[in-house]
């Protein structure tokens, strides 16, 4: 991608040093949080960078974050804003994920790789950045959210299926429109184009 409106060089200062930190806030957050640990699981690359020349890599593994400013090789997701003045904008705002989105649309960023892991890897940052971030409820739902009650009101309008592991066999437009879904592609590894 070729820069449309490079960014002048604070900017490109400013995103660096806010994806340094960004890496050094997973770095602790991957020590000292076990529910981050628990979405870090498994080994994979993400890439950030702009078109006029910051990038960033962040290698997830069971261990831990590691964090450099580098172009990866083969990383399992790379997104790359039109200019470092945009990534940073995009980066702090608590809108990360719907300007992420917007700016993908309208093709002022582009990524490669699994689009899914764009959105885990935002939801990660909120460790760091706590913007926006989902505060924990103040009270507990209430037991009607967690349990059918078959004596409520509207009971009868509510279709109970039981549990099951997997779709019919016999079933067989439902496993085609099961295997054409782009987020079931995309997680299962497909190179899947969404826009």
């Amino acid at each position: 991608m070729r820069s449309r409106k490079p960014s002048d060089l604070l900017s490109r200062v400013l995103f660096r040093c806010a994806l340094a930190g960004l890496g050094m806030g997973l770095q602790l957050a991957s020590r000292w949080s076990t529910r981050f640990r628990g979405q870090t699981a498994h080994a994979r690359t993400v890439e950030i960078g702009s078109a006029d020349g910051v990038w960033h890599r962040y290698d997830f593994s069971a261990r831990g974050v590691a964090s450099r400013s580098a172009r990866a090789d083969n990383p399992a997701v790379s997104l790359c804003f039109d200019n470092a003045r945009l990534g940073l904008r995009t980066l702090i705002s608590p809108h990360a994920v719907g300007r992420i989105v917007r700016a993908l649309l309208d093709r002022s960023a582009e990524y490669e790789g699994n689009a899914v892991l764009v959105l885990w890897f935002f939801g990660l940052t909120r460790f760091v950045l706590p913007i926006a971030r989902t505060a924990p409820l103040r009270t507990p739902l209430p037991d009607a959210y967690l349990q059918h009650d078959p004596h409520s009101k509207v009971a009868a309008r509510i279709v109970r299926e039981p549990v099951t592991d997997a779709l019919d066999p016999n079933w067989h437009a439902a496993h085609q429109a099961h295997a054409g879904m782009v987020m079931i592609r995309g997680s299962a590894g497909e190179s899947v184009k969404l826009w």
